[in-house]
Protein backbone atom coordinates (compact mmCIF):
# COMPACT_ATOMS: atom_id res chain seq x y z
CA UNK A 1 0.00 0.00 0.00
CA UNK A 2 1.48 3.51 -0.74
CA UNK A 3 1.04 6.65 1.91
CA UNK A 4 -2.28 8.92 0.60
CA UNK A 5 0.10 12.08 1.34
CA UNK A 6 3.52 11.15 -0.76
CA UNK A 7 2.64 8.26 -2.88
CA UNK A 8 5.68 6.55 -1.45
CA UNK A 9 4.72 2.48 -0.30
CA UNK A 10 4.02 2.83 3.53
CA UNK A 11 5.36 0.09 5.21
CA UNK A 12 2.39 -0.89 6.59
CA UNK A 13 3.34 -3.63 8.65
CA UNK A 14 -0.07 -4.90 9.88
CA UNK A 15 -0.09 -7.82 7.31
CA UNK A 16 2.91 -8.80 9.20
CA UNK A 17 1.36 -8.23 12.84
CA UNK A 18 -1.88 -10.28 11.47
CA UNK A 19 0.86 -13.60 10.37
CA UNK A 20 3.54 -13.23 12.79
CA UNK A 21 2.71 -11.30 15.81
CA UNK A 22 5.13 -8.61 15.43
CA UNK A 23 4.76 -5.14 15.50
CA UNK A 24 4.20 -1.90 12.70
CA UNK A 25 6.50 0.55 13.17
CA UNK A 26 3.61 2.77 13.44
CA UNK A 27 1.90 0.95 16.72
CA UNK A 28 4.34 3.18 18.91
CA UNK A 29 4.11 6.44 16.63
CA UNK A 30 1.91 9.14 17.64
CA UNK A 31 0.07 11.45 14.34
CA UNK A 32 -0.73 14.72 15.14
CA UNK A 33 -3.86 16.09 13.83
CA UNK A 34 -2.10 18.25 11.74
CA UNK A 35 -0.18 15.49 9.90
CA UNK A 36 -3.63 13.13 9.57
CA UNK A 37 -5.15 16.25 7.99
CA UNK A 38 -2.86 16.40 5.02
CA UNK A 39 -4.39 12.92 4.04
CA UNK A 40 -6.94 13.84 1.41
CA UNK A 41 -10.37 13.20 2.57
CA UNK A 42 -11.13 10.53 0.13
CA UNK A 43 -8.32 8.62 1.38
CA UNK A 44 -8.80 9.11 4.72
CA UNK A 45 -8.99 5.51 7.07
CA UNK A 46 -7.59 3.72 3.79
CA UNK A 47 -4.40 3.64 3.97
CA UNK A 48 -1.62 4.39 6.48
CA UNK A 49 1.28 7.47 6.42
CA UNK A 50 4.45 6.65 5.65
CA UNK A 51 7.11 7.47 8.25
CA UNK A 52 8.62 9.73 5.80
CA UNK A 53 6.12 12.05 6.04
CA UNK A 54 5.80 11.23 9.40
CA UNK A 55 9.46 12.06 10.24
CA UNK A 56 9.09 14.67 7.96
CA UNK A 57 5.96 16.70 9.25
CA UNK A 58 7.14 16.04 12.96
CA UNK A 59 10.93 18.06 12.12
CA UNK A 60 8.93 21.20 10.73
CA UNK A 61 6.85 21.46 13.44
CA UNK A 62 9.53 20.75 16.63
CA UNK A 63 11.06 24.41 17.26
CA UNK A 64 15.05 24.33 15.92
CA UNK A 65 17.77 24.12 18.94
Amino acid sequence: MNCPICGRPNECGIIAFKEQGTECWCFNEEFPKGLLEQVPEESRGKSCICRQCTITYNDSVQPKV
